[in-house]
């Protein structure tokens, strides 16, 4: 296929689907549905002084065959083993602790392990959890704010989160302490607070139509600290509106979902190392289930973007090792993204995905191609205290 004709193709396609949306009021949705790698466990049954055990083990392949100057390609072999015991010491505070374990196949002993610790205080529609945090994929972030290979690099997050889920209203909100310092430290902490808000517009039979406000702030600095470096501090935000119906009977197609995000970017930082000090861009997608797979198609127009967490393939400074100076003003690609979600037996899940994309700016094609074992249960749970 000739790539520049599909490029002049494409665009007006995906331009008239966002004008469609915009002005008819059909759906968007925010992310790539990642539901089968959220860590939830079966514990709203625990009574009072009841003990669960379970496990969360998630085998993952993520093979990405890039050739390009701002990311790099790689494999990601691994497996993360989370055993976790809950305690309700309440019925409004629930306790869980347990530990992480990160192994990469290939490598000798562990990449990573941590301890897991959550204390959990749930009211009607509200929880407040301090400790390890309900983080990844299950803020329900898009790609270009959060990568979807911070689940398999990056799985823990520690701090404080407020969540809010009622049938019109969805907030998380949440502080990721990720770097503490000392006294004379050699090296800058480093934190990141998230915010996702998504009021629910219209819940229908067959048609749900919702907006979506989500950013992120990045900042890496201290008072403390000994390096004599500038504060660094980024925001990025998006806002867009997530939109799905539901076709005929559903048999064969399950659902049709439309997304369209303006998305951005504001360096605040002391000393500015970046040739661009904000951005904006356009993510757009559509996507359909049917019985057999999803497939979804996304459209990303930027200039001048980055992110801390987001996707590398997103943005115009270069992540790719060999290639650290790269820098491109715009960024234009277009993903094909074939999902498959088989839920084999109760509590676990086996997921493929095939994710090509075209760099319609260097007239590129590459791919990324994964399969993940997703194992969540409870293994054991006490019997109800009789006091």
């Amino acid at each position: 296929m000739n790539l520049v004709l599909f490029r002049f193709r494409a665009i007006p396609f995906f331009t008239s689907a966002f004008l469609h949306i915009c002005f008819c009021s059909v759906e968007l949705k925010a992310q790539l549905n990642n539901e089968a790698f959220y860590s939830k466990y079966k514990s709203e049954g625990l009574e009072e002084k009841q003990f669960s055990i379970h496990l969360d083990h998630l085998n993952f392949l993520k093979n990405n065959e890039y050739f390009n100057k701002i990311t790099d390609g790689r494999t990601l072999f691994g497996f993360h083993l989370i055993p976790r015991v809950m305690y309700q010491a309440h019925p409004k505070l629930r306790l869980e602790g347990g530990a992480f374990l990160w192994k990469d196949y290939g490598s000798k002993g562990f990449q990573q392990v941590e301890p897991v610790f959550t204390a959990r205080f749930m009211a009607g529609s509200n929880q407040v959890l301090m400790g390890t945090l309900d983080g990844g994929l299950q803020h329900n972030m898009i790609e270009p704010l959060y990568d979807f290979e911070n689940q398999l690099l990056r799985r823990l997050e520690y701090g404080f989160q407020w969540k809010h889920e009622s049938s019109k209203l969805k907030i998380d909100s949440w502080v990721d302490w990720r770097d503490m310092i000392y006294p004379n430290s050699n090296k800058q902490e480093q934190i990141v607070g998230g915010l996702t808000v998504e009021p629910i517009l219209y819940q229908g039979k067959r048609t749900s139509i919702s907006l979506s406000f989500q950013g992120n702030v990045y900042h890496k600095g201290g008072q403390i600290d000994t390096t004599g470096i500038p504060l660094t501090t980024w925001f990025n935000g998006a806002a867009g509106a997530k939109i799905r119906t539901v076709p005929g009977n559903g048999i064969l197609l399950k659902y049709i979902e439309f997304q369209g995000f303006v998305v951005g970017f504001k360096d605040n930082s002391n000393a500015k190392k970046l040739p661009f000090v904000g951005s904006t861009a356009a993510y757009l997608n559509l996507s359909a289930r049917t019985r057999w797979f999803e497939l979804m198609l996304s459209y990303w127009k930027s200039n001048g973007f980055t992110s801390f967490q987001g996707g590398q393939l997103y943005r115009s400074v270069s992540a790719n090792i060999k290639n650290l100076r790269h820098f491109e003003n715009s960024r234009e690609l277009i993903f094909v993204r074939i999902l498959k979600d088989w839920e084999v037996m109760p509590d676990f899940w086996i997921s493929a995905r095939f994710e090509p994309y075209f760099d319609l700016k260097n007239n590129l094609f590459e791919f990324s191609h994964g399969l993940y074992f997703n194992y969540r249960g409870e293994l054991w749970k006490s019997k109800p205290s009789k006091s």
